[in-house]
This record gives structure tokens, C-alpha cells and sequence, in this order.
């Protein structure tokens, strides 16, 4: 029995030191293969990039971070030059920005850039390091390097922006990745999320890094961005805090009275007035109301756009005489400027040229109209976009008294001409006609064209039709909000009788964006002019259908009072509603204005008319 248990004892205490040296090779070989790896993942070359690349497939982007560095620490060392490094750099990069790591994202990408081997990428792989550059700034805080790269985008995108979709992640087709213009303008919308967080809409220009010259060029970038933003109701936190941030810049650097931080004002005011803060329009409007005054001195007729805003904040604030008596100080400056029976005349117009007519969903032209005194926009020495040979090139002459003597200086095309000339030496900016007639065949193949992209209206609903809209290109490319030219169209368009047809917040057009800052139409300085003094803000549409009302009340001395019932405006004229009858449902085929009746449904989608 005892020797029984001698046995067992002893293979016992064997099978123990069996176990134990079994688990001390164990454990030496798995010190021995750490030690390994550890120094495999810190010296070998492929360990350290399989390592890294592993991590990053498996969306471990903090340890792959590491990993990534690493390997470029470890091939510097290694004597490998910066442009063959740039490719890993912009990938390590990226990897960099997944873990949220964007301050160290930044100098890679700088460099990445900076390197032969990204000048001699393509378009599109260029753009997307610079649109990864663009986000690594603005999340380090650094905003006027975004700023300054999307700003280009916008600028290089040209048209391509318009209409804004800024919701969404961005992910080209493979039609648009080859189409750099394309992926700019998507970059710029998909960048709006990240403005909207960084920036407060009151402005706040601590942010701001360089000297005055270099402040400056970042804030006429802002108020660049900002204007497009504006554009779209889903961006407009976007653009509040950029033209917010430009325009308090402005003031602290340029004053209250100059031209820039106005223009920025003048922006910016719409956009806090879609947004309900009404006192911060309010403020502004005022300001830029004083500037101008001083500007261009207290009796200027001109100053009725300052006047029009500020009455129109007042109205929605309940404020009815504080509107009432800038509307009647607005009509003071008008008499002054023109005649007490400035309006008497408007009563005898004759209207049978369409040339103060409305075209809209319910005001449809013919496919027969064509007006028949077109005339070649060349001749009049108004600047052209395109080959002077085109229709669009073409405008009505819409002479006021072909008996005149030189009536041909009072036509469309010769008030457009003193207009551009006008403005182009305000503004330092080059102007062009980009387009002026349109057929209904022509609007019918554009529409058929690239109408699914929103930014045509379906024929017969285009102003074009009439020879009397003319679409103007600054810099070639399509008149914007924040362009110098745009602020002097605004101010003296009235002068030369033309309107702006499509004004911020309208809702003519089927979509959510149909604000045209390129499209004016020519209406007569007596139209014009009366539009601007009695006429409804922001809706010319439905100013133009009730126009004979309008004209009878003012020749008669009679406009309308804030807070009273407006009749012209309430005698059941539908403009942007497209299930509403036409105004005047007549037989084409009987009627020479050409006007269709019916109901009109357009398909969705913002138009560039």
C-alpha cells in the first residue's frame, strides 16, 4: 500500500514538472515572438505597413494612426525623398482624420500638396486633397485656410453650383468624378454642415490669423460663401455665421460706412429675416441706410431700397407707422426726384407688346409667341457672352415712342448698354449678356436637356420668350449675390427700367431655391419705377398681373398703408400656386399676347428661367 502510494507520489510531482516546463516554453516563446513583433512592427518595413493597413481595413483608425506614422517616421529615416513619401502621407492623412485627429492631419496634407507627384494628379484627386486639407482645418479651428479653399472651389465650379443641394454626403458618380467643376461645387455643399457648427451666426472674428490685407481677403471669402449658402433654406445657419463673421470683420477693420461691410449687411439681412431674427435685420438695414445716406446723399431716390427693407422688418414686427413713415418719406423722395404726376401717363400704356406682362405657371406663353421686334444686343453696344450671331443674343428693342426723336436711345437694349457701363465701373467687375431671347423650341430642347437638373423652366414659362429678361454674367459666370455688380443693379436696375424678376424667398417656381440674381427683366422705367415705390416687396410676379390697379391708384395719388388692406394686392391674383386658373384664360389661337389657359403643373425642381 505504501509503495502504491510512493508511486503515484512520484509521477505526480512529474507530471507537474512536466506542466511547468511546459508552460515556461510556452510563455518564453510567446515573450520571444512579442519581443519579435514588437520589433518587427518598430523596424520591418512590411510588418509595419501590413499592420497598419490591417487596422485600418478593420475601421481601427486611433491604432492604425499609429501604425501610419510610424511608417513614415520609419522610411525617413530610411533616406526615402518626400515625393515618393507624398502618396502614403495623404493616406496616412486621411487615416489621421478618421481617428479625429485633424491638427496632425493638416501639416501631411500641406506637404502632400506641396509635393511633384500632387501636381501631376488629375483634377479630381487633386480637388480631393484639398477638400481633405479643407476639413482637417476647420476642425483644428483653423477657419481662413477652409475658408480660402472652398471659396476657390466656388470660384473654379462656376455654374455648376447652382441649384445648392448642401444636404447629404457627397459621393460622385462616375459620370461627375470626371467632372471637376462638378465635384467643387459638391465639396462646397457638403462643407456647409461643417460652417454651420464651427461658426455662430452673431459673427465671431477670433478665429481670424494674418495681417490686415490677409483678414480681409479671408473676409470677402466669407461673405463669398456665405452668399451662395444663402441660397438654400437648409444652409442657412451656413451662411448666417460666414457672412456674420464678414460682416463684423468688416466693420472692425473698414467702419460702418463702407461699400463692403454694406454689402455684406445687405446680404445678411435676408437671411436673419428667414431665420425670425428681425431685430438683427433690423440693425443692419439701419446701418446700411446711414451709410448710403451719406454715400450718396439724403434726397436720392436710391435709398428707397434701404427704406423697403427696413419698412419691410417693421411690418413684421407690428411696427405699422414706423413702416408707414419710411414708406411716406420714400414717396417724398419719389416726388421730388420725378413729378407729382410722375404716374399720371402709365394709365395710357399700351400694353399690346407684353412689355410689363407676367410669365409664370399661370401666365403661359404660346408656343406661337415670338415678339417681332427683336433686335441684336451687339448693336447697342451691350457686351455679349456668346457669339453676337445667337438668338439669345437678342433683345426687344420695346421702344417707349417709336415717333421719338432718337427713340432708338430709349429701347431695352440701349438702357441694358448704360446699366452694365454703370455698374462695371462701380463694381471693377466684367459684365456680359449671357442670355437674352429664347424661342419656345429652344427652351423646349434645353428643358428636355438638362431640365431633370432643376435649373430650366419647362417652355412657355420663360421670360426669355418675351425678348425682355436678360441673364448677366460677371467674371463669366452668372451674376451672384455677393458680386459688387449685383448690390449695383440693385440699387439703379429701377432707373433703367428693369426688375429683378426672381428676388430671394420667392416661391414662383416649383423648388425650394429659386432666387436668381443674374435674371432681370425689363418691364419700362415707369413700371419699374412704380414698382420700387408702391409695389408689394420681394413679389413682382403678382405686382405686374395687378399692374392696371397699381397704375390707376397712383396716378390718382393713392398708394397703399402699412397695416391696411392692400386692394390691388387682395383682388384674387394666384401667382405661385400651380393649381390656380390663368389669370387670363384665353384662346392661343385668338389672341395676340399669346397666352394659354388652364392649369399648369411643372415638374419639381428650381429653374434658372
Amino acid at each position: 500500500m505504501c509503495v502504491w502510494g510512493s508511486i503515484g507520489v512520484t509521477a505526480s510531482i512529474m507530471f507537474s514538472r512536466q506542466i511547468f516546463h511546459f508552460v515556461g516554453a510556452f510563455c518564453v516563446l510567446a515573450i520571444a515572438y512579442a519581443i519579435g513583433f514588437n520589433v518587427s512592427v518598430h523596424t520591418n518595413d512590411a510588418a509595419i505597413e501590413s499592420r497598419y493597413e490591417t487596422l485600418a481595413q478593420a475601421g481601427r483608425y486611433r491604432a492604425a494612426a499609429v501604425y501610419g506614422q510610424r511608417l513614415l517616421a520609419h522610411r525617413e529615416r530610411n533616406g526615402e525623398l518626400p515625393n515618393s513619401l507624398a502618396p502614403l502621407k495623404a493616406q496616412v492623412a486621411q487615416t489621421l482624420l478618421d481617428a479625429y485627429r485633424p491638427a496632425d492631419a493638416v501639416p501631411l496634407l500641406e506637404t502632400a500638396l506641396a509635393s511633384e507627384w500632387a501636381k501631376g494628379l488629375s483634377p479630381i484627386p487633386y480637388a480631393k486633397l484639398e477638400h481633405a486639407l479643407a476639413i482637417a482645418s476647420m476642425q483644428s479651428g483653423d477657419y481662413s485656410s477652409a475658408v480660402a479653399i472652398y471659396a476657390a472651389f466656388l470660384r473654379i465650379a462656376g455654374d455648376e453650383v447652382l441649384p445648392l443641394h448642401s444636404h447629404g454626403n457627397f459621393s460622385p458618380s462616375a459620370k461627375e468624378s470626371h467632372d471637376a467643376a462638378v465635384y467643387y461645387g459638391k465639396a462646397v455643399a457638403e462643407a456647409a454642415v461643417g460652417f454651420a457648427d464651427a461658426l455662430t451666426p452673431l459673427g465671431d472674428v477670433s478665429s481670424l490669423t494674418g495681417n490686415r490685407d490677409e483678414r480681409l481677403k479671408t473676409l470677402a471669402e466669407m461673405s463669398e460663401l456665405g452668399a451662395h449658402y444663402a441660397l438654400g433654406q437648409e444652409s442657412l445657419y451656413s451662411a448666417a455665421g460666414l457672412l456674420a463673421t464678414a460682416h463684423k470683420g468688416r466693420r472692425d477693420i473698414l467702419g460702418d460706412d463702407d461699400a463692403d461691410t454694406v454689402q455684406s449687411a445687405m446680404i445678411l439681412g435676408p437671411v436673419y429675416e428667414r431665420l425670425g431674427r428681425l431685430e438683427d435685420a433690423e440693425k443692419l438695414y439701419l446701418k446700411a441706410f446711414h451709410a448710403q445716406e451719406k454715400r450718396i446723399g439724403a434726397n436720392s431716390p436710391e435709398l428707397s431700397l434701404y427704406m423697403k427693407l427696413l419698412a419691410g422688418v417693421y411690418t413684421a414686427q407690428g411696427r405699422s407707422t414706423e413702416a408707414e413713415a419710411l414708406y411716406k418719406l420714400m414717396r417724398a423722395l419719389f416726388r421730388d426726384a420725378f413729378g407729382e404726376r410722375r404716374y399720371a401717363a402709365n394709365q395710357k400704356t399700351n400694353r399690346s407688346f407684353d412689355v410689363d406682362r407676367p410669365v409664370s405657371p399661370q401666365f403661359v406663353l404660346s408656343n406661337k409667341y415670338k415678339p417681332k421686334d427683336l433686335v441684336r444686343a451687339e448693336r447697342y453696344f451691350v457686351p455679349l457672352s456668346k457669339s453676337p450671331n445667337v438668338d439669345e443674343m437678342k433683345v426687344r428693342l420695346a421702344l417707349d415712342n417709336e415717333a421719338e426723336v432718337d427713340a432708338e436711345e430709349n429701347s431695352l437694349p440701349a438702357r441694358l448698354a448704360r446699366l452694365i457701363s454703370l455698374c462695371q465701373s462701380e463694381a471693377g467687375e466684367r459684365l456680359s449678356l449671357r442670355s437674352g431671347y429664347r424661342s419656345f423650341n429652344t427652351q423646349r430642347d434645353l428643358f428636355a436637356r438638362i431640365g431633370h437638373k432643376g435649373r430650366v423652366t419647362p417652355p412657355g414659362m420663360s421670360e426669355h420668350q418675351l425678348g425682355l429678361a436678360v441673364d448677366i454674367d460677371v467674371n463669366g459666370r452668372l451674376m451672384r449675390q455677393s458680386d459688387k455688380s449685383y448690390r449695383c443693379f440693385e440699387e439703379n436696375a429701377f432707373r433703367f427700367g428693369f426688375i429683378l424678376s426672381y428676388p430671394p424667398g420667392n416661391n414662383y417656381l416649383p423648388g425650394e431655391d429659386s432666387f436668381e440674381p443674374w435674371h432681370w427683366r425689363y418691364v419700362s422705367i415707369e413700371t419699374a419705377r412704380l414698382y420700387r415705390e408702391v409695389g408689394p416687396v420681394g413679389r413682382p410676379q403678382e405686382f405686374l398681373a395687378s399692374l392696371e390697379c397699381y397704375e390707376k391708384q397712383a396716378a390718382n395719388g393713392v398708394f397703399p398703408i402699412v397695416g391696411e388692406r392692400d386692394v390691388c394686392l387682395t383682388s384674387g391674383v394666384q401667382i405661385a400656386d400651380t393649381g390656380q386658373e390663368n389669370l387670363v384664360p384665353a384662346d392661343t389661337a385668338k389672341t395676340d399676347k399669346g397666352i394659354s389657359g388652364g392649369k399648369v403643373n411643372p415638374p419639381k425642381g428650381a429653374f434658372l428661367n
